[in-house]
């Protein structure tokens, strides 16, 4: 329970919440009530100026002290408060308790005094000893204190129900990720969450769909692999056993023919094996390369030159522009492979009669080469995956249109383990160009 995200989430709210509120409380009744005893000291220091003209007035016209008594008893009923009249000796001559007249007044005993004064002489003095608050300025404190505390609770509320609100619209999307994550968890690959609510955890709904959308895509070429290496598999196996079951009943004869012919179906199968490893190998970053200086146009002719017999034999013309010689630090038996990886694919998807153009050029300490075909192209849905294990733009099952799916991939694996980048570009019904880069040699 206390692991709860929404526990968690609603406490951090409930405590900024009560901070917050209990702060703002503290703030304001602290300020009213230093504003109000700032108005009521200076209403005081008003009324005792009015009270000290009142006996200076008398003073003035009595002449004396005499009789001081009967204005200190009327003052005694319009203040609720001690007052003390002394003359100019520090003799109390008046007390509106009646209890410390004749006697020497200390300046300590009382916390407010007046000096009475008739022209510029000081006739007397009057002190005061206040009381902290009336009753009715208590009153008017608390009644401050209650609609503060009031205020604060209702905002407490507003806010915690505002909090429960606000937490439940943040986790909903998070619930929504964690059953479907539950959901992907038993296989069930195509869920979806809605990444429309913005902010991080619309991005996080985004990467979660495009996640399972990657992983459905995978789910599918993992189940065409087997599928592919079974059908690729199959063929050769069938021919093989189809030939070694006649040898053995003696159907038929072992000549030259058939041993040629088995050899050919086991190199079939001898290619797969050596594909998938290589593919493999790539993958875990352990793919052996022995570099060495070579120049890239020498290898391109020797494959083209490979190539020739089967592009006639297809009416498929091979044009090359090699701007050379280019040096390279290269696994020549690893280049030659990208680059009859290329061209046998160009020449499988180009119609009699079509055109492949081979061309190399160098720019910024690099050498680019491009394969060029005029064959049906690529639909643009399927362009972003040609480099992906197994992924074949013919879903047909005829080996003549696309085998395995392996020879992209790993011509991949391979320029990008020599530092290079190899690319695709292809529109559809108008032909295909694949371009790769290698890094030229520091000089």
């Amino acid at each position: 329970m206390f692991n709860s995200l929404r526990l968690k989430l609603l406490m951090s709210f409930f405590l900024v919440i009560a901070i917050g509120v209990g702060t703002i409380a503290y703030i304001a009744s602290n300020s009213a009530i230093s504003q109000f005893d700032r108005y009521v000291s200076r209403d005081q220091a008003e009324r005792y100026q009015r009270l000290a003209l009142t006996f200076s007035n008398y003073y003035r016209y009595m002449g004396s002290w005499d009789e001081v008594s009967d204005l200190t008893a009327k003052v005694s009923e319009m203040y609720n408060e001690r007052i003390v009249l002394a003359d100019p000796a520090g003799e109390v001559i008046g007390d509106t308790a009646e209890k410390l007249i004749g006697e020497k007044i200390d300046s300590d005993w009382s916390n407010k005094s007046v000096t009475i004064s008739l022209g510029d002489f000081s006739i007397g003095k009057i002190y005061i000893r206040t009381q902290q608050r009336s009753p009715l300025q208590n009153t008017f404190i608390n009644s401050v204190n209650k609609s503060v505390l009031t205020g604060g609770i209702i905002a407490g509320i507003v806010g915690i129900v505002m909090a429960l609100l606000f937490s439940r619209s943040i986790l909903k999307p998070i619930r929504e990720l964690t059953k479907a994550t539950k959901k992907m968890q038993r296989g069930d690959l195509d869920q979806r969450v809605d990444a429309t609510s913005g902010g991080e955890i619309g991005k996080l709904g985004e990467s979660f769909n495009e996640l399972a959308r990657r992983l459905k895509e995978q789910k599918t070429l993992r189940e065409e692999m087997v599928s592919d290496v079974a059908h690729e598999l199959r063929n050769p196996l069938s021919n093989i056993q189809g030939y070694l079951e006649g040898l053995k009943e003696g159907m038929i004869d072992p000549t030259k023919q058939v041993f040629e012919t088995l050899h050919q179906q086991s190199l079939v199968l001898k290619r797969l094996v050596n594909d998938l490893r290589d593919v493999n190998r790539a993958r875990a970053g352990k793919l052996n390369l022995d570099k060495k200086l070579v120049v890239l146009e020498d290898i391109i002719s020797r494959e083209i030159k490979a190539l020739e017999a089967k592009a006639e034999e297809d009416g498929v013309e091979l044009n090359q522009n090699l701007n050379g010689p280019n040096l390279l630090k290269a696994d020549q038996a690893r280049i030659s492979q990208v680059i009859r990886n290329l061209l046998e694919n160009a020449t499988t998807h180009t119609p009699k009669g079509g055109e492949i153009k081979i061309k190399t050029r160098s720019k910024s300490g690099e050498v680019i080469t491009t394969v060029t075909d005029d064959g049906p192209g690529i639909p643009e849905k399927d362009l972003p995956y040609v480099f992906d294990r197994f992924y074949r733009v013919d879903k047909s099952r005829s080996r003549g249109t696309g085998g395995t799916g392996l020879g992209l991939t790993i011509a991949k694996e391979i320029v990008e383990s020599h530092g290079g980048k190899i690319t695709a570009k292809s529109i559809e019904g108008e032909g295909s160009t694949f371009k790769f880069t290698l890094p030229l040699p520091d000089k």
